[in-house]
């Protein structure tokens, strides 16, 4: 899981991070992003705590991640699989690839396949390249444990998805 999840944010860092448009609300973003990447784990968590505070999915998705691997925080899954959550609802791709994977083996979540397969193929819908590959496959590996019942439900939840908006600020 810790190797699926340093991909998933390899991935994401490259796709997403550099996606972003500069605005006003991604004042901090790039710098939490940096330090984090250079392993400056208390400023990035310092960067990234004014965003969680507005809402903003990239930074929920990066506390997620230094909670998952224990970087600038203590290690807590359970934690991390909570930003997780709070940035895949509002579509970010990384988070809901994230969100997707630990509930495949119930990592800081129960072990929910319906909810992995769904997040899994909204992750693999997104235009991040690499990442839908690599959401693809794990959606695979899912898919072997469930019935086709199963599947068609978690299909019918991932059609009904529609991202939340934070409210607080604009884009992510």
């Amino acid at each position: 899981m810790d190797r699926i999840l340093r991909k998933v944010v390899q991935i994401a860092l490259t796709g997403l991070a550099l996606s972003v448009m500069p605005t006003l609300s991604h004042a901090g973003y790039s710098e939490g992003v940096e330090a984090y990447e250079s392993g400056r784990f208390d400023s990035a968590v310092s960067e990234f705590q004014s965003l969680v505070e507005k809402g903003h999915a990239g930074a929920e998705f990066m506390t997620g991640v230094m909670y998952f691997q224990g970087r600038g925080f203590v290690q807590n899954r359970k934690l991390a699989a909570i930003w997780f959550h709070k940035a895949a609802i509002k579509g970010h791709a990384g988070a809901q690839l994230a969100f997707g994977s630990v509930h495949i083996r119930g990592v800081g979540v129960y072990q929910d396949l319906i909810q992995a397969y769904k997040w899994l193929t909204l992750a693999a819908d997104s235009k991040v390249p690499g990442l839908q590959q690599q959401a693809t496959m794990l959606r695979g590996d899912a898919e072997k444990l469930m019935s086709p019942e199963d599947i068609g439900n978690a299909l019918s939840a991932a059609r009904g998805f529609s991202p939340v908006k934070a409210g607080l600020v604009t884009g992510d």
